[in-house]
């Protein structure tokens, strides 16, 4: 899938941006969400407060985003993914002291802010910024260690914790992190000169430069706010579907061994989707590919909502996984085409933030739902109508989302 001359050729900046996202794993709702019960434990807190702890913290970190994300264009991308690892070293040291709710409110900041935000971020924004023509590929592959996390750790720490307590769990990922991984992006950066390009055995392509617009700019465009309700669905729906997944299952008579195995064919086909949607980036653009990575969503949806078939929950797992797999490449590379890499890294820092708070307050939205009796058919056919209007609304813009060219 991805050629041998490209892997070797790029192969030390690839496995960085590989690294970042996987150990991102560490601040990911799948990852805290196996401590979830023995936090609750010791504080002896109800699943409603730890609900809304996490909530809040989530937030608080969505919101610390916008401004400390903006900092990758300003500074070495070395000094900030080794400030970004060290953070999360100490954020996963935090959370072994907590001892009361204010604690484990500003653990969970910490996590969320360093993992989930700033890793991610760090990793999508470098390799959007080094890779050109293979943009696309190149995200494919650092998208995948969060795929390995997600497939990998949880077997890990549900093996660990028979063993050893949770907070050992988590001061041992602060020694792996400080240890390993920070030596690691030292040793992998150190002779990288910012601004630097892939290497790659194409020949160069004559083109214009493009406008590289600032943060400021892309929040006075108004395709900007055009496209934004798509780019948050994937992220804000899945969230609110994944939170209340037993009760959906049991609303609609599914089996939870389909759940299972759901969520089995979910993994296998973001990966797949991971690296076909790479591919596709490459060759016709991510603006081309964009009218349609919402499709295969709105299919499953229409899969729960009309077709009661043994498969149907299999299905919505493996349609829902397409579009989220093809997102987790799609957006990056779509801001770098429209608007330039030279500040990506504050544009990103913007929409990531916008969709971490949507996953916040998806849960609340959902939840509100299903208290006042909205039936499973009636939810789906919402979050079906929320997609045909995202879509619709992006594409009245379509033809303005091409780079400014320079003269």
């Amino acid at each position: 899938m991805f050629n041998f001359q490209f892997v070797k050729n790029n192969f030390r900046f690839l496995l960085f941006g590989f690294i970042l996202t996987f150990c991102s794993s560490f601040g990911q709702t799948f990852f805290i969400g196996i401590f979830n019960p023995f936090i609750r434990q010791e504080l002896d807190l109800s699943h409603s407060q730890f609900g809304l702890i996490y909530s809040l913290a989530t937030v608080a970190s969505a919101i610390s985003l916008i401004w400390i994300g903006k900092k990758i264009d300003d500074v070495r991308i070395l000094y900030f993914a080794i400030f970004t690892c060290v953070f999360l070293a100490f954020a996963s040291f935090f959370i072994t002291l907590v001892e009361s709710v204010v604690l484990l409110f500003f653990a969970l900041y910490f996590l969320r802010l360093s993992g989930q935000g700033l890793m991610v971020h760090t990793s999508s924004t470098s390799m959007a910024k080094f890779f050109d023509h293979n943009r696309g590929k190149a995200l494919s592959v650092s998208w995948l260690g969060l795929s390995l996390g997600e497939g990998f750790l949880p077997y890990l720490i549900i093996f660990l914790i028979t063993l050893f307590s949770w907070k050992t769990i988590w001061l041992g990922i602060s020694i792996f992190i400080l240890c390993v991984v920070v030596p690691f992006v030292y040793f992998n950066l150190r002779t990288y000169v910012d601004g630097s390009t892939e290497k790659t055995e194409l020949k160069p392509v004559i083109r214009h430069d493009i406008k590289n617009w600032t943060r400021e700019e892309v929040l006075r465009d108004v395709k900007f706010y055009f496209l934004l309700p798509a780019v948050l669905a994937p992220g804000f729906l899945t969230t609110g579907i994944f939170i209340n997944q037993v009760y959906i299952f049991e609303s609609k008579d599914w089996s939870l061994l389909l759940l299972a195995q759901g969520f089995t064919f979910y993994a296998v086909f973001s990966v797949i989707a991971l690296a076909v949607s790479g591919l596709l980036i490459d060759k016709f653009s991510a603006i081309k590919v964009l009218p349609f990575y919402l499709v295969p969503t709105m299919f499953s949806y229409l899969f729960v909502i009309y077709i009661d078939w043994n498969f149907t929950p299999i299905m919505m797992m493996i349609l829902i996984a397409m579009t989220n797999g093809t997102s987790a490449v799609l957006l990056t590379s779509t801001w770098s085409e429209i608007y330039g890499t030279k500040y990506l890294g504050g544009i990103r820092s913007i929409t990531v933030s916008l969709f971490v708070f949507s996953t916040a307050i998806a849960p609340v939205l959902f939840g509100y739902l299903i208290d006042h009796q909205f039936s499973m058919n009636q939810i789906f056919g919402l979050m079906l109508a929320y997609l045909v209007f995202a879509n619709g609304l992006f594409l009245i813009k379509l033809k303005d989302y091409r780079p400014v060219q320079t003269t």
